[in-house]
């Protein structure tokens, strides 16, 4: 009974309680006298309504009406917790007679309801969404550059999949994130052994160059890899990095002493050549600490730079 004069029915839709009924505050109860209102003008129902009903304890139709008893098993979110909540109910008909939140019954529904309001938040909130382009861009240059390994493109919609599988069996945002952490090797299985091999072999996570051990390799679709490092960290070399066993030519920005570009290019000698001379003497007046060689690519690393 939604208010004391407003009842629902168990065959469906509502039934107003007449004053006349002594009982008036029952949650559940029986229609012992009702019939149906209508409007003769527009030829139309206008509901029912119980002059007098008797009260009753669900308990009772357990007991005597067990074959119009019946159990529904829901999913919803609940958007304060972040999470899905899982509701067993108790139907006689269609009127509900006993709602329980149950810990039980993490299925399909559970995994649905739960990526479909993950998705609505954003795939940001449970994965680094700059390490997932990364990836994608790592394999989408090998399978271009190596066309006859057959290396599949992945894309956004791998992404989600890859996700829906890591949701199985969980319920909320904070587990998702926790197994958000496992994508990328979620999304690297979907690659076959050899091709997952040669990723890491043709796209690595690093490239040394002459002044630094390792230095990351910036991938992005679209664009040619790149790396950045501090112009001295170039001296000695004649040519930059390669990568994708020889195919592909990082592209260089070498970094001033503020961390600024000064060139971005994939022509390391022409640039000693032809732009480093004309930039030398402005470079050793605002940075008189830093060496400034008039012949780079003949430096040998040892020097403090």
């Amino acid at each position: 009974m939604r208010d004391n004069l407003d009842l629902l029915l168990s065959g469906g839709g509502s039934a107003l309680l007449s004053r006349t009924s002594v009982v008036r505050h029952a949650e559940f109860m029986v229609a012992v006298d009702a019939d149906v209102r209508s409007d003769p003008a527009a030829n139309r129902q206008l509901g029912a309504i119980v002059r007098m009903a008797s009260a009753i304890e669900p308990e009772w139709l357990l007991d005597l009406y067990s074959e119009n008893l019946s159990e529904k098993t829901e999913a919803k979110w609940n958007d304060e917790a972040e999470r899905v909540e899982v509701t067993r109910m108790l139907l006689y008909d269609r009127l509900m007679i006993d709602r329980r939140i149950t810990k039980d019954d993490v299925g399909e529904d559970v995994t649905r309801v739960l990526i479909e309001h993950a998705l609505d938040a954003g795939l940001q909130r449970f994965v680094d969404p700059e390490a997932i382009a990364r990836f994608l861009a790592r394999v989408e240059l090998v399978a271009r550059t190596f066309p006859e390994e057959h290396i599949p493109c992945l894309a956004d919609d791998d992404v989600r999949e890859a996700l829906k599988e890591l949701a199985q069996g969980l319920r909320n945002f904070a587990e998702l994130k926790e197994a958000g952490r496992g994508l990328i090797e979620m999304l690297r299985q979907k690659l076959g052994r050899e091709q997952s091999r040669l990723l890491s072999q043709m796209a690595p996570d690093q490239v040394a160059i002459a002044g630094r051990r390792q230095v990351k390799v910036h991938y992005q679709q679209g664009l040619q890899p790149w790396i950045a490092s501090r112009m001295q960290d170039f001296f000695g070399m004649k040519e930059g990095p390669k990568i994708a066993g020889g195919r592909v030519a990082l592209v260089l920005h070498l970094l001033a002493p503020n961390q600024r570009p000064v060139q971005v290019t994939t022509d390391l000698a022409g640039f000693w050549e032809r732009t480093y001379p004309q930039g030398r003497r402005e470079l050793s007046r605002k940075y008189p600490r830093h060496s400034w060689p008039e012949n780079p690519m003949e430096v040998r690393h040892g020097k403090n730079y």
